[in-house]
């Protein structure tokens, strides 16, 4: 039975595979986020949130500096935080030092 052709890249290990681009490579990189909590799905503790917002170096950041990161449960479901946008000057505390 003769295979069947497919359009497409080569398989790995082909000899004529091509290495990936290094902007193919940095859609791989995140930044781990510190966080935890339970999936509103099934209860279970969910972990291993990731972020693409800062220098995606596999760092481990606190979730206050982020804008967003996400997560899939063992469940299945995929959760997403978002930071809500400020919404007027009365959402920022303003900070003054006399010089």
């Amino acid at each position: 039975m003769a295979g069947k052709k497919t359009e497409g890249p080569p398989a790995l290990g082909s000899q004529h595979a091509q290495p990936p681009l290094a902007t193919e490579l940095a859609d791989e990189h995140f930044d781990w986020v510190d966080y935890a909590c339970p999936c509103p799905h099934c209860g279970a503790e969910v972990t291993g949130f990731q972020t693409r917002d800062l220098c995606n170096q596999l760092d481990t950041l606190d979730y206050r500096i982020v804008y967003h990161f996400h997560a899939r449960c063992r469940c299945g479901a995929w959760i997403d935080f978002i930071r809500k946008p400020a919404r007027s000057i009365e959402d920022f505390d303003m900070h003054v030092e006399q010089l």
